[in-house]
């Protein structure tokens, strides 16, 4: 039975530190190339990379996994938001590249989160 009525305390400092990863990388890639939708991979793979060990260690539910997956993102999208942000010439512009990116992150992060949920189970 294990923990069936403990309530599990989250430690939001190590997905920080996995947000700043996803910085850092987003940073990089972002320097490397061009093309701000390529350097979408970073971000993209540390969330697959948080999703596949969290299927693993079966403890995380869908809310509590998008919750995380979401800040690891926003935090990793900082670099490309930063990049969009530095020219003020066409704010109509801006705004519908930065709302997709927020819908692009959503959708990753609520496919990522249905991947990593633990199954129901039944006592």
């Amino acid at each position: 039975m294990g923990d069936l009525f403990l309530k599990q305390r989250e430690n939001w400092w190590v997905w920080i530190v996995w947000g700043v990863i996803g910085l850092l990388s987003s940073k990089l890639l972002l320097s490397m190339l061009d093309n701000t939708w390529w350097s979408l991979l970073a971000p993209i793979t540390i969330l697959i990379i948080l999703t596949a060990w969290m299927n693993f260690n079966r403890r995380f539910d869908f809310i509590r996994a998008l919750k995380i997956l979401m800040l690891v993102g926003t935090i990793s999208l900082i670099p490309l938001f930063e990049q969009r942000w530095s020219s003020w010439d066409q704010m109509i512009h801006i705004a519908v590249e930065s709302g997709t990116l927020l819908i692009s992150l959503l959708t990753v992060s609520i496919v990522c989160a249905l991947l990593a949920k633990r199954p129901k189970q039944y006592y």
